[in-house]
């Protein structure tokens, strides 16, 4: 089952300060890059508004899920970025150790910042540099396997395909009315059918690519569909009830959010052949 998440342009919207709602984002990529989610999808409706907030979320957690070696080639002075630093860090295998250098069959995210010839040269470190075959385009982000050492400086390497390792979520912004036209949708809210009674249709998705939407704060997923006139597609999809006698009245994204990808992640764990 591969995972993507969709989560409401206004899942901060309790948050008192700015800062609360920087440390909710980053609460949200650390889950999301736990259980290993390729995809963060933030969904908006009703107007413009919500197109500036989605974009603030969507900076935030790009920059969460980009190496600190390559944030100031990326990002530089942004002020959507002030508060970056109060995001806790994800400590991905493949951005490394902050201080340590690249090792022999290390996997990298790296950026490519030139060509020589038929070579590019991908930055995957603090002044740490490997040369891959192949002129890939300037200012992308590639995984690289590092083979050899040339100097202090310089690795010898190869591109790995994108996939076989995880390399963190991307993120992007959709309208809700697009969204409810994904294939394999999971609602996610207490209004939902218990999990429990869902699980052989959970199972049956374990080779699909599934996304896993979320309601914001003060709405459920339901009541956000009905505002919007698509409460119909809540009839042609999984509605699931994840937490099952919860101990709350409600249960912030963030934590419905690991409680929902532990479940699955357990799904997915399970032998296709066991019973």
């Amino acid at each position: 089952m591969n995972i993507s998440i969709a989560i409401p342009y206004n899942v901060t919207e309790e948050a008192t300060t700015d800062e609360e709602a920087v440390r909710k984002i980053g609460y949200i990529g650390r889950a999301a890059a736990m259980f290993r989610v390729r995809k963060i999808l933030i969904y908006t409706f009703r107007g413009d508004e919500p197109l500036r907030k989605a974009a603030f979320i969507k900076k935030n957690l790009e920059y969460l899920v980009t190496p600190p070696y390559l944030r100031k080639d990326l990002f530089g002075i942004d002020p959507d970025l002030r508060l970056a630093g109060l995001l806790q860090p994800l400590t991905l295998p493949v951005f490394g150790h902050r201080k340590s250098s690249p090792g022999i069959r290390d996997v990298r995210v790296g950026l490519v910042i030139r060509w020589e010839g038929y070579y590019s040269i991908v930055k995957v470190g603090e002044d740490k540099y490997v040369k891959v075959p192949r002129p890939y385009p300037i200012k992308s982000m590639i995984l690289v396997s590092i083979d050899s050492m040339i100097s202090e400086r310089f690795y010898r390497g190869h591109v790995v395909k994108s996939g076989s390792v995880y390399a963190g979520y991307t993120v992007d912004l959709i309208e809700l009315k697009e969204l409810v036209k994904l294939r394999n949708l999971i609602f996610t809210g207490k209004e939902g059918d218990s999990v429990i009674n869902e699980l052989s249709k959970l199972r049956g998705l374990k080779d699909e690519d599934v996304v896993v939407v979320f309601g914001s704060p003060r709405m459920g997923i339901d009541d956000i569909l009905k505002g919007e006139g698509l409460g119909n597609v809540l009839k042609s999809s999984l509605f699931i009830n994840f937490v099952p006698n919860q101990g709350l009245v409600t249960i912030r994204t963030e934590e419905a959010i690991i409680a929902v990808l532990s479940i699955l992640n357990v799904i997915n764990a399970i032998p296709s052949d066991s019973k």
